[in-house]
C-alpha cells in the first residue's frame, strides 16, 4: 500500500503531503529495533521507554515517515506531529491491513475476572459446531486450534490488526477477544468492528494505571459505547452484562446496541436451582424463546464456583446471540474443560486436594476461597483451607494488604509467598501483604517451590490447598528474567 493511500483511507485530517511525496509501505512499527527501509515509525510512550527518544535511530534505519504527538526534538520533513499517536496508528493499521475485523463476527470480553474462561467458552461452543474460530487472550492466541504464543491479553494494535487478518485470510469466521482495560484506554483497539461485546464484572485492579473506580469503569465503558445498533454484517449487534453486578446496567447505559442481561434472580438469563462440588456443578436457567416466551434449560458443567455460572451465562447468552441453538449450547459447555489455570484441581497423595488458580485480585481470591469453603460445608467436609499466595512487583500495590485480609480471614492457614517480583524486593512485597493481616494464622516462605511444600506437609485427608494467582503461567519473573515455575508440576509431584 502507498503511503498516500493509506493516509487518505485514515479518512482524518492527519497531514498534508509534500507534493509527489510517496513510497510503498513495508510495514507499520512502535519498535525502533525492528525498523527496516520504506517502514512507518509510531514514536508512542510505552510503560518503560518513550519512542521519542529513538526517532533519529528509526529514520537512520529506514523509516521514510515518524508519526508523534510530542515534540520529537528534532527537524525533519519526514516527522508528523499528530493530537493521537496511538490512535492514529490504530487507525493506520485498520488501514493497512484492510480493515480485517469487518470479515469476521467479532465478540469482545472485557471485565476484570472472568474473561479467558467466557472467551474460551464461546471459542469452544463455536468452534465445537463446525465454526472457523480464532481466539485472543490471556492465555494465547490461537486461529482454529493453531497456538500463536501472546504477551498482553490485547496486543497493541499493529500486532493486532495483523493477527485479524491472518485469522481472516485463514477463513476465521467468528473471532473472540479478550478485552482489556489497557486496551481500551490506549487505544489498541480502536477501530475494531466488533458485534457483540460482553461485560463480566468490575473490582479493583490496574489502580496504579488508571488511579480511581471511575477512570477504571470509563474504560471498560469505551467498549459499550462504540457499539451501534445496526451492524455491517448479518447479525443484531449486542451487549451482555452481569445484573448482579452493580457497574452493569451504568456500563452499557449511552450503547445504542441491543442490552441483554444475566444473573442469579435477575436478567434476560437468570440461573437457580444450583448444586456443585469439586468435579463440576449443575443448574438451570431461565432463556428467552421465540421473542416473549420464557423456557428452562439444564446446564451440566465441568465448572465450578458461582462466579463460574455467571461465566456461563456470559457465554450463552452471547452464543444464542450468534445464533447458535440452545441444544448444542447446553451439549459442548458439558464438554468443555476447565481453563488452564482456572479452578484446576489435582488430587494429592495424602488424600488433600491442590486448586491452581489465577486469582490474583481481592476479589477473585475471595470469591476462589469462598467456593471452595462452600464445596466443603455442602459435603459436610472438616476439611481446612490453606491458601499460598503472593503479588505481582510494579504493579498495583493497593492492592495487596487487601488480598492478605481477604486471604487470611477466610483460610484457616494461609502460606505468603513470592509472585513475579519483577523488579522489586520479594520481601518488601511480602511486607505489603502483611499490612492487610490482623489474624495469626499466617507464615512466610518467600520461595514459592518450598512453599506448596510446606503446605503439602501441613495438610491432611479433605484438605484444600488453593495455590493463587499464577494459574497457567509457567515462569516467575525476576530482576527480568523469566525462569521455569509452573504451580501445576510442583503440586504434582505431591500428587
Amino acid at each position: 500500500m502507498n503511503f498516500s493511500e493509506m493516509i487518505a483511507k485514515t479518512e482524518a485530517d492527519v497531514l498534508e503531503l509534500e507534493k509527489g511525496f510517496d513510497f510503498e509501505v513495508n510495514k507499520l512499527c512502535y519498535n525502533s529495533s525492528s525498523i527496516e527501509q520504506n517502514d512507518v515509525f509510531f514514536a508512542i510512550k510505552g510503560f518503560k521507554a518513550d519512542g521519542n527518544v529513538y526517532i533519529k535511530d528509526a529514520l537512520d534505519k529506514g523509516a521514510k515517515a515518524v508519526f508523534t504527538d510530542s515534540e520529537p526534538g528534532i527537524n525533519d520533513s519526514r516527522i508528523y506531529k499528530i493530537k493521537d499517536c496511538r490512535k492514529i496508528m490504530a487507525v493506520m493499521s485498520n488501514v493497512f491491513y484492510g480493515y480485517p475485523s469487518k470479515r469476521m463476527i467479532m465478540t469482545g470480553v472485557t471485565g476484570t475476572n472472568g474473561k479467558t474462561t467466557v472467551s474460551s467458552l464461546i471459542n469452544f461452543v463455536l468452534q465445537s459446531t463446525g465454526k472457523k474460530t480464532g481466539l485472543i487472550g490471556t492465555n494465547g492466541n490461537y486461529i482454529n486450534k493453531r497456538f500463536i504464543k501472546t504477551e498482553h491479553t490485547t496486543p497493541e494494535s499493529v500486532e493486532l490488526n495483523s493477527l485479524l487478518k491472518e485469522m481472516a485470510d485463514e477463513g476465521v469466521e467468528y473471532a473472540v477477544m479478550e478485552v482489556s482495560s489497557h486496551s481500551l484506554a490506549l487505544n489498541r483497539v480502536y477501530g475494531v468492528d466488533f458485534d457483540t461485546a460482553v461485560y463480566t464484572n468490575l473490582t479493583p485492579e490496574h489502580l496504579d494505571f488508571h488511579n480511581t473506580m471511575q477512570e477504571y469503569f470509563e474504560a471498560k465503558k469505551i467498549l459499550f459505547d462504540s457499539m451501534k445498533r445496526i451492524g455491517g454484517k448479518n447479525i443484531k449487534p449486542a451487549v451482555i452484562y452481569n445484573c448482579n453486578d452493580e457497574y452493569g446496567t451504568k456500563i452499557v447505559g449511552s450503547t445504542e446496541a441491543e442490552r441483554i442481561s444475566y444473573g442469579f434472580g435477575c436478567g434476560t438469563y437468570s440461573a437457580k436451582n444450583l448444586e456443585m462440588d469439586m468435579n463440576g456443578m449443575s443448574f438451570e436457567v431461565l432463556v428467552p424463546h421465540n421473542g416473549e416466551d420464557i423456557e428452562k434449560i439444564k446446564i451440566k458443567t465441568k465448572l465450578t464456583g458461582k462466579f463460574n455460572v455467571h461465566n456461563i451465562l456470559a457465554a450463552i447468552a452471547a452464543l444464542k446471540s450468534l445464533k447458535i441453538d440452545y441444544k448444542d449450547i447446553i451439549k459442548f459447555i458439558e464438554e468443555f474443560q476447565p481453563v488452564e489455570g482456572r479452578f484446576n484441581r489435582i488430587k494429592l497423595s495424602n488424600g488433600a486436594s491442590a486448586i491452581i488458580d489465577y486469582s490474583h485480585t481481592p476479589d477473585s481470591l475471595l470469591k476462589t476461597i469462598t467456593t471452595i469453603r462452600e464445596i466443603l460445608d455442602e459435603s459436610k467436609s472438616k476439611g481446612s483451607i490453606i491458601t499460598i499466595f503472593g503479588c505481582g512487583g510494579n504493579r498495583d500495590k493497593l492492592k495487596r494488604p487487601l488480598m492478605g485480609d481477604v486471604a487470611a480471614k477466610n483460610s484457616d492457614e494461609v502460606i505468603i509467598t513470592s509472585d513475579n517480583p519483577r523488579d522489586e524486593d520479594p520481601m518488601i512485597i511480602i511486607d505489603d501483604i502483611k499490612a492487610g493481616i490482623t489474624q495469626d494464622n499466617y507464615s512466610i516462605e518467600e520461595n514459592r517451590e518450598l512453599a506448596i511444600k510446606k503446605a503439602f506437609e501441613m495438610s491432611k485427608k479433605g484438605d484444600v490447598i488453593l495455590i493463587a494467582g499464577k494459574g497457567h503461567e509457567t515462569y516467575q519473573e525476576i530482576k527480568g528474567v523469566k525462569y521455569h515455575l509452573s504451580d501445576k508440576e510442583i503440586a504434582q509431584k505431591f500428587s
